[in-house]
């Protein structure tokens, strides 16, 4: 059986202040993440803009619009159904 290295080469821990290094530039990316999340967690959760609320409404008018003309559609069908 081969043995396959890994991708990330290990790093040589020399000392404390190795650790010391390695543990800020850790700290350092988290901080980095977490502002990035925050940046987009804000932006997901934003109010929508006027224009995207304006487009829902005319499309939910749109919508209710083509409802009403087929239920009156229905009802002519039902009421010449009912007259024969």
């Amino acid at each position: 059986m081969e043995i396959v290295p890994t991708s990330a080469p290990l790093e040589n821990v020399t000392g404390l202040d190795e650790l010391y290094r390695r543990k800020a530039s850790l700290k350092n990316q988290i901080r980095e993440q977490e502002v990035v999340i925050s940046t987009s967690t804000k932006q997901l959760l934003s109010p929508t803009s006027i224009t995207s609320n304006l487009l829902g409404y005319f499309t939910k008018g749109l919508t209710m619009l083509d409802g009403v003309m087929i239920g009156f559609k229905v009802m002519k069908s039902i009421k010449r159904l009912f007259r024969k």
